[in-house]
């Protein structure tokens, strides 16, 4: 069974993100007509096909993966209208539409673009969904990023792998640390933590066909001497034309928040001082893996500091991770995958999972220690591919 992490209680904040859903929601309603067929996708609990309805569409098509699609169903008998809309249960993908989509709608951020498959998603949806002169809603998105002054967000590196109250030197963890893209603090920050002003390294054009990578090389100058921390990453949605959205450290925190990019150590830097840094995201399989350069020149050209950080490293005990997906591995199956292997054949529509639970138990007796066990292995595959 497919889970986008997301409960239902989550689906109910991103509608009362007022920031965050109502260019959605005017968007939708500027664009839709009486005769429009709408594609939602990602649909979650249903709001946004729901307003579609509202604002007139002759057909929604809702689609979602998840089982939240059962809530959307369940509100849907309280909403005039919504016996327009088919829903779906699948991904956006793997689907054929009967008829295309004048407007394909998809909020599918996380606190970046990058978040799962959903770049590729409305890529998909573009190309194979949408009317031609149809629109996608949202329409890009800018990316952006800016060095900055942050004792909170580098508090969890200072304390305790740099020091704490014990005494202990745990500085041979500061690599993982020091190389994972955090989620900013809630709260806004003074503008004058902003060293030097926002540049921009990156776009996400849907309308255009979105690609879900991006790779640029930032210069700054320093324009507010202070301590030097990392890089607050964030995005600014354009929905529609004069309609956005802007998860900016500087304002109020959105329900995705925004991301902090630290440095391996901090440094006091002066009016002047130069920062030279690539930033690059790449899909690689099912994840997203950023990767963050930067060099400090002092007003002198002089290195004060040169670091080549990623959010792609693993602990020493799962290096053979990278090994087992070489495209020259030759795997074996192990213990439980040998038993799950088992059970899936077993699903031949003729057994029933108790039987599959006493043919496992038969063929493993070793190392499954009751029916119980057995019967738990056989659910789970049941629920994902039964």
């Amino acid at each position: 069974m497919y889970s986008d992490g997301y409960s239902i209680r989550d689906y109910g904040a991103m509608v009362n993100d007022e920031a965050r859903f109502r260019p959605f929601a005017e968007a939708l309603k500027r664009r839709v007509t009486a005769g429009s067929v709408v594609l939602d996708i990602g649909a979650g609990t249903g709001i946004l096909s729901f307003l579609a309805c509202k604002f007139g569409a002759r057909k929604v098509y809702a689609v979602e993966p998840d089982a939240s699609i059962e809530v959307a169903k369940l509100c849907a008998r309280n909403i005039p209208g919504s016996e327009r809309i088919t829903w779906i249960q699948d991904l956006s993908t793997r689907i054929t539409l009967p008829e295309p989509a004048d407007l394909v709608i998809g909020d599918l951020h996380g606190s970046m673009p990058f978040y799962t498959g959903n770049i590729a998603s409305l890529a998909d949806a573009r190309t194979r969904h949408l009317k031609p002169g149809g629109r996608m809603l949202p329409q890009r998105d800018l990316l952006l990023a800016a060095p900055a002054q942050s004792s909170k967000e580098f508090s969890y590196i200072e304390s305790p792998w740099q020091s704490n109250a014990f005494g202990l030197d745990l500085s041979a963890g500061l690599p993982w640390v020091t190389s994972t893209l955090t989620r900013a603090q809630s709260a806004p920050i003074a503008p004058e933590q902003l060293l030097a002003a926002p540049q921009q390294w990156g776009v996400i054009d849907y309308a255009a066909g979105a690609a879900d990578r991006a790779d640029a090389t930032l210069e700054w100058t320093i324009e507010r001497a202070g301590t030097l921390h990392g890089l607050y990453l964030w995005f600014d949605g354009v929905v529609d034309d004069g309609l956005g959205f802007s998860n900016s450290p500087l304002l109020p925190e959105l329900v995705y928040g925004r991301n902090f990019a630290p440095l391996e150590r901090a440094f006091d830097v002066v009016v002047g001082d130069r920062i030279h840094c690539r930033l690059a995201v790449n899909r690689v399989r099912n994840d997203y893996i950023y990767r963050w350069e930067t060099r400090i020149e002092g007003t002198d050209g002089t290195v004060k500091g040169n670091f080549r950080q990623t959010s792609f490293r693993l602990p020493p005990s799962q290096a053979d991770v990278l090994r087992k997906m070489a495209t020259d591995y030759t795997p074996n199956l192990d213990q439980d995958g040998q038993i799950r292997r088992e059970a899936l054949l077993a699903m031949d529509g003729q057994r029933s999972l108790g039987d599959i639970a006493e043919l496992l138990l038969t063929r493993f007796p070793d190392w499954l220690k009751d029916r119980q066990s057995a019967l738990d292995i056989a659910a789970d595959l049941s629920k994902r591919h039964g």
